[in-house]
């Protein structure tokens, strides 16, 4: 008796690449919450005298910096992998991992100018939450670099078993399109942050 092979079913949009733009719009939303919220509290406590005016810690302009460093390498890695310019493909996404590792240590720099300056999560005046939506958004975008750079090693480990060529692109499109997502996200919040102070 002869064994039927049975196709996989081909989806028009990989299963993967699905979930990850439905994690990307989640987290878009869940920012876009935060922003909104301190956007509507400002005018208030400013009115109650409960807001603290105060520039952004210069270790966040650093980490804009290496953020848009990294968006540069992991460009180029998806581009050596769609050429099959394996060696240059697994040094570039492992060159990327490193920036990402940076920038978490240049945010952690950032916090702890923040505390040197009594900018803590819970301020002396409990009513005055400025500080305190920068931290809020500054740690929830760590979280999500810190899950990019999960991602960049995965790829970086399936790279060096030569499982990121032309013909095999799902894991380093994935990789590639959310640490795009990281990176201009942490731009535009950077920008929202600093001039909002």
């Amino acid at each position: 008796m002869k064994s039927v092979k049975v196709k996989e079913p081909k989806y028009p949009v990989s299963p993967s690449k699905l979930n990850l733009w439905l994690f990307m719009l989640a987290s878009s939303m869940l920012f876009a919450a935060v922003v909104s919220a301190f956007i509507v509290h400002r005018p208030d406590a400013e009115g109650r005298s409960a807001w603290t005016a105060f520039d952004l810690p210069i270790y966040f302009l650093y980490s804009t910096i290496i953020v848009i460093a990294s968006s540069v390498t992991i460009y180029l890695a998806h581009r050596a992998a769609k050429n099959d310019e394996l060696g240059q493909n697994k040094n570039l996404i492992l060159i990327t991992a490193i920036l990402g590792i940076l920038f978490c240590i240049s945010q952690y720099m950032g916090w702890r100018q923040m505390v040197d300056l009594n900018l803590t999560f819970v301020n002396a005046r409990p009513e005055d939450i400025s500080a305190s939506y920068v931290w809020v958004i500054t740690a929830l975008h760590f979280v999500h670099i810190v899950g990019g750079i999960i991602l960049l090693f995965a790829a970086w480990i399936q790279s060096i078993r030569l499982n990121i060529h032309k013909k095999k692109m799902v894991l380093m499109s994935i990789a590639h399109t959310y640490w795009h997502f990281v990176g201009i996200l942490w731009f535009f919040l950077y920008l929202f942050l600093y001039f909002a102070q």
